[in-house]
């Protein structure tokens, strides 16, 4: 896998048609997402509902079973879909991850073109060629390894967003961040701490954003394409994070905030990083109304989150090892490391 197989280009969605052939194209995105969809191809010249192809799927992680996976499959039969054909993903992470897999699996592997339409997907799911999809309680167990050919950030899509959706991509900035450098971390700190809601902020500052935040996931696919050991640097926050996703249904991004708060709370109590580095963190967090800790997350998700549910997920997480678990825990802003933790251990902090 080859990373500079990938173009990025920032425009608008309509100037996809000057980069690849729409005759070629199968486009999948969401009941919701569909007729934005049309609205943003309005100024291509073509009439997007009748001349294009689309796939409809349901609305985020519902869409990522095997049941959606074949009826894209089936509907790429009705559309004579052949190894030229494109596979086009309009929509956020959780499309993506699906799109991705079927284009992987389809003929063995035809071209994929992502449109991320929330901050969430533009920054990281959209970037290093991991699609999945999940099976029963468990999350992105069912997945392969293929690049997107082309992926076209339209910040415009951001001004669709509310709020909630905004924050949730906010989470996985601030972890880029705080794995990447202090000048990074205090680029964030200027934003949030600005004042302005994250509504009112300009595209051109949208996309400084975006470009940060791909530049970190880049150089850490780069390193490890296949995601080997290097690259588990970006699971930072996402072990306590999916757990939690999984437990309460809360948002990406949330779930991700509370996970950073927990595994940094976790680096404080092995003595890995300075308690001043976790509370600065956590503050960023909360300066945007992220949650960092499990009362907190439990507050948005309206119920209390047993440790106990946390520690049986854990123990069946992918990066589990025997009796241990590789976490990713800073040590401080721009520098963090793989450690394998004993789940024994992981088991009485989260009880403490």
């Amino acid at each position: 896998m080859q990373r500079n197989q990938s173009i990025i280009r920032f425009g608008k969605t309509s100037e996809l048609f000057s980069l690849i052939p729409s005759e070629k194209a199968i486009f999948v995105t969401t009941e919701t997402l569909y007729r934005q969809s049309l609205e943003m191809f309005s100024d291509s010249g073509l009439n997007a509902k009748e001349e294009l192809h689309w796939i409809r799927v349901p609305d985020g992680e519902a869409c990522k079973n095997f049941s959606v996976l074949e009826n894209i499959c089936r509907y790429m039969i009705d559309f004579d879909a052949n190894p030229d054909t494109i596979l086009v993903a309009i929509g956020g992470g959780s499309l993506s991850d699906l799109v991705g897999l079927a284009a992987h699996l389809w003929m063995r592997g035809i071209e994929l073109v992502l449109v991320p339409t929330t901050l969430l997907a533009m920054i990281d799911a959209s970037i290093g060629g991991k699609n999945a999809i999940d099976i029963g309680t468990t999350k992105n167990l069912i997945g392969s390894f293929h690049l997107p050919n082309l992926i076209l950030c339209d910040v415009r899509w951001l001004e669709t967003l509310p709020s909630r959706n905004l924050l949730s991509g906010m989470a996985e900035a601030i972890k880029h961040a705080a794995i990447d450098s202090e000048e990074h971390f205090l680029f964030l700190e200027e934003i949030i701490n600005s004042g302005k809601s994250l509504t009112q902020i300009q595209a051109e500052l949208w996309e400084e954003l975006v470009r940060r935040s791909q530049q970190v996931k880049i150089r850490y696919v780069d390193a490890d394409p296949y995601d080997n050991h290097l690259r588990h640097a970006l699971n930072y926050g996402h072990t306590f994070g999916h757990a939690i996703e999984l437990i309460t249904g809360i948002p990406h991004g949330f779930a991700v905030a509370t996970g950073i708060g927990m595994a940094n709370a976790l680096a404080v109590s092995l003595g890995v990083l300075d308690p001043d580095i976790a509370a600065r963190i956590d503050l960023l967090l909360r300066n945007l109304g992220l949650p960092t800790n499990i009362k907190e997350a439990s507050a948005i998700a309206g119920y209390n989150i047993s440790p106990s549910t946390i520690c049986d997920l854990i123990r069946a997480d992918k990066k589990r090892r025997g009796e241990s678990i590789d976490f990713a825990l800073l040590s401080k802003i721009g520098n963090v490391r793989i450690e394998p933790i004993a789940i024994k251990y992981v088991v009485e902090f989260l009880n403490a």
